[in-house]
């Protein structure tokens, strides 16, 4: 079996395999025979209703006496009811992410993390794998062996989106440790994928698209190799006032316009190993910058 088909194959298994982990668990826990479990019927319910009222006062009682604590806990702490992340307003590039191609609907903190982590990282050259494993291993802390071999899964060629493993959605918050792994790398390839323009001589162009509540934030780069020079052309198309900027080491050039428009920058003489940088500013944001990779091959 072709190793890349194999990889994808396992990562639907692990996607799918929550039911059935449940149930082999449960069976474990009992010493009962997965093949024929045999019972009488007849006293069942009686008897289960009264196991199920003795074990919640047991619970309550428990619980009563020792509070659980958080991980971080060493004594119970008063938390308030609403958490104050010093901003009322959501994040201006939230929209798009929600739509992200994925078999699992994420919170939208959990989505903005993982989107903040993937523009920090995705400007340090790391490869697929090693990128992967550095956007969530902050959410997964004791997981690293799992970490490194679902990154080798999720950053297998022969994945190319969700829909092409036939997955049937998934509840995250319910899911197990490994199957939130898989689900947050889906995520963080994802918007590596969409932060990431991959221009040659033999693809010398390139577009992507980020939707917010204004309209569309468009890019389109064009790569111009020549004899005397090598020029990368970007052309930004934005909904409403804003400011951005293209540079590659020590070369940076800024445009910004004051309405909805288009933008134009260029850059002659552009290193072809070294990656630019685009960064997309709207006015009215307080947050950081929309961040794009452009990779020159």
């Amino acid at each position: 079996m072709n190793i890349d088909r194999e990889k994808e194959m396992l990562l639907k298994l692990l996607l799918e395999s929550e039911a059935a982990t449940q149930a082999d668990s449960y069976l474990a826990s009992t010493g009962a025979d997965s093949t024929a479990v045999v019972f009488n019927p007849g006293d069942l319910p009686a008897v289960q209703t009264h196991y199920e009222t003795l074990l919640k006062r047991r619970l309550k009682q428990d619980i009563a006496h020792r509070p659980p604590l958080f991980p971080w806990e060493k004594a119970v702490q008063e938390y308030p009811d609403v958490l104050n992340t010093g901003s009322s307003q959501p994040s201006i590039w939230l929209d798009h992410l929600k739509n992200l191609d994925i078999p699992a609907n994420l919170s939208e903190d959990l989505l903005i993390d993982l989107f903040s982590r993937c523009q920090q990282i995705g400007q340090q050259g790391l490869q697929v794998g090693r990128r992967l494993v550095r956007a969530v291993e902050h959410l997964f802390p004791s997981q690293s062996q799992s970490l490194d071999y679902i990154a080798g899964l999720v950053a297998s060629p022969a994945y190319r989106s969700p829909q092409a493993l036939a997955l049937e959605p998934l509840d995250y918050a319910r899911a197990t440790p490994q199957q939130q792994i898989a689900l947050s790398m889906l995520t963080a390839k994802n918007i590596f994928e969409t932060l990431t323009l991959e221009l040659s001589a033999a693809k010398p162009t390139a577009n992507r698209l980020w939707l917010i509540d204004s309209g569309a934030v468009m890019v389109a780069a064009t790569y111009r190799p020549t004899r005397d020079q090598t020029r990368l052309e970007i052309q930004v198309t934005l909904p409403e006032a804003g400011q951005v900027s293209l540079e590659q080491n020590l070369q940076v050039v800024t445009a910004e316009r004051s309405h909805p428009g288009e933008l134009y920058l260029a850059i002659d003489q552009v290193e072809g190993q070294l990656p630019c940088q685009l960064h997309i500013k709207l006015s009215r944001q307080v947050e950081d910058a929309l961040g794009f990779q452009i990779v020159l091959q």
